[in-house]
């Protein structure tokens, strides 16, 4: 049984689809109008639905608007969009934006040639084909690389869209034009259009959904994160710290440390606030270099600091805390510092015991003359 299909609905209906999302995504960069990749994805969804416009009038309209104008904006649109998915992973880096730029321009001249001097249906849609080919690729690379699974599956999801270009590309070749034009009524073109329509539809949630995760992903670090220096806030810090204390393993001893920069309000007073701030980023920077992946490293407030040492005893603990010292006071700073530490080492014990033991020890750091630590 043959089964016939109007293109001109079926574009139609991939009209409602794009201009759904394009709704869906003006509402929401309303409030987000510097979101670069939001921006771009918005530009992308209005050059499809500008090129699902004009394929709509195919044959009712010059073919110079309904396939050159319109293939240049869909190759356009698409070339964006994917821009904006490898941007939303923080893989578009300077350099592989240009070549982006590149692959456009020149896959737009290479376009308008063939129109020109080349203009037959399997020479245009195996060009595009190939083309669109290569501009989806990086969005299956980043896929693979990327830790998120749905990215993953969007990569995936990408590469049903590689494989579908390359094949109609070569059957451009091999298949009779009457039987693989999409305005020919047939089983063909109902299988590639509503296979078109599907991944359009699907990468469009896709992207919304992307944009969810960032969006999640930037308030756990908001949440947790101290904004000026970039650790642990006293939050996540004594949330992650009450976790690893009650859970510890018997006969295992952790070492926690608390210190703060000596003289910091002068420091403050002397140089400037910008200074004082540049004096924490550069201590937390010199600090990170010397810890361990499990090792807990937060900010309580103002210029005080906390270190949970995961399974260093007393001895391994005071080797660190001398080092620490000494690597911060040999920095090159723009205000030369130095910080005094209270440090304990226990098996088993409450966080706010062991804050309130080093906070003892740090006092009596500062009263035996500053930088130095004082073991309670």
């Amino acid at each position: 049984m043959e089964i016939y299909v109007n293109s001109t609905i079926i574009t139609a209906v991939l009209f409602i689809g794009f201009l759904f999302t394009l709704i869906m995504v003006g509402a929401y960069g309303f409030t987000h109008k510097r979101d670069s990749t939001l921006n771009r994805f918005f530009l992308a969804k209005c050059l499809q639905i500008t090129a699902v416009s004009l394929m709509v009038f195919r044959g009712d309209i010059p073919d110079v608007l309904s396939i050159w104008l319109a293939n240049i904006a869909l190759y356009a649109g698409t070339s964006l969009e994917v821009a904006a998915l490898v941007n939303l992973q923080g893989f578009l880096r300077p350099k592989m934006r240009l070549i982006y730029i590149y692959v456009t321009i020149v896959g737009i001249m290479g376009f308008s040639i063939l129109f020109i001097f080349y203009n037959t249906e399997p020479i245009r849609i195996a060009y595009y084909s190939f083309l669109t080919a290569i501009l989806l690729s990086p969005v299956c690379l980043v896929g693979f690389r990327s830790s998120s699974l749905l990215m993953k599956v969007v990569g995936l999801l990408y590469g049903v869209g590689v494989i579908f270009s390359i094949v109609r590309g070569f059957s451009s070749f091999f298949i009779p034009i009457q039987s693989f034009t999409l305005y020919n009524p047939g089983v063909l073109q109902l299988v590639v259009l509503l296979s078109f329509y599907v991944l359009s539809n699907l990468m469009n949630l896709a992207f919304l959904l992307l944009m969810k995760e960032k969006v999640d992903r930037e308030l756990v670090i908001l949440a947790n994160q101290d904004d000026l220096t970039g650790i642990l806030n006293r939050r996540a810090f004594t949330r992650s710290a009450e976790d690893l204390v009650r859970h510890n393993k018997k006969g295992m001893q952790h070492s926690f440390l608390l210190f703060d920069v000596d003289h910091f309000k002068q420091i403050n007073d002397t140089y400037g606030h910008l200074a004082g701030d540049q004096v924490l980023q550069d201590m937390t920077t010199t600090i990170q270099g010397q810890l361990t992946d499990k090792d807990l490293f937060g900010r309580y407030g103002g210029d005080e600091f906390a270190i949970l040492l995961v399974d260093k005893g007393i001895e391994a603990s005071n080797r660190f805390t001398e080092q620490l010292i000494s690597s911060l006071h040999s920095t090159k700073s723009i205000v030369p510092y130095q910080v005094s530490i209270g440090i304990t080492t226990f098996e088993t014990s409450t966080l706010e015991e062991l804050y309130a033991c080093c906070d003892e020890a740090l006092y009596e750091a500062k009263k035996a003359g500053r930088n130095q630590f004082k073991r309670w």
